[in-house]
């Protein structure tokens, strides 16, 4: 295995264990049987229910990991090779993720930003940054997100989020990242 594939593998390894560890699980629950409590502690009626306690939305018994899920999170940005504005299955899966969250949250609009690394001239980055916008919205949009949700910018190499002159760097910096529209 070459350098620039291991290089590779571990940014899409941190980036889907960081993606998998933010989403997490809703801790399990157990229900206690009433006949298991002492006979103080019972309720007085089985079928009552307190007005305080407030019942999950449906969806969140499907989609757990909504409750705490962040689209503007940097670990739910997608990455690109070199170059190039193809969504990998990785960039599939994140975004697949964010149209669920979009679709259970009809109120939120996003700003797709379109990023490059430092090579390249700076009109070439801008034209690159708006290709990798739109192939996320495309995707996005694919998977039945209204266009009118979903606004594209590019910043081409005017934002990175790591300053060195490394590969792993500019990979980091090859991405497109989801911010809420205001």
């Amino acid at each position: 295995m070459n350098k620039k594939t291991k290089i590779g593998l571990s940014i899409l390894g941190l980036v889907f264990g960081v993606s998998a560890v933010l989403s997490g699980c809703a801790p399990k629950v157990t229900k206690t049987s009433s006949s298991a409590l002492p006979p103080a502690q019972k309720p007085a009626a089985a079928t009552a229910v307190s007005p305080q306690v407030q019942q999950a939305p449906s969806y969140m018994k499907k989609y757990p990991w909504l409750a705490n899920y962040n689209i503007q999170a940097n670990s739910n940005n997608i990455h690109f090779a070199f170059d190039k504005s193809i969504l990998t299955p990785l960039d599939k899966m994140i975004l697949k993720k964010d149209a669920i969250y979009l679709k259970y949250n009809p109120n939120v609009a996003i700003q797709i930003q379109g990023n490059c690394d430092r090579r390249g001239s700076e009109a070439y980055n801008l034209a690159l940054g708006w290709r990798r916008a739109n192939a996320a919205k495309a995707y996005l949009q694919d998977l039945g997100v209204a266009a009118g949700r979903l606004k594209t910018i590019s910043y081409g190499k005017e934002k990175p989020l790591c300053r060195a002159h490394t590969r792993v760097c500019y990979a980091i910096n090859r991405r497109d990242h989801f911010a809420v529209a205001k």
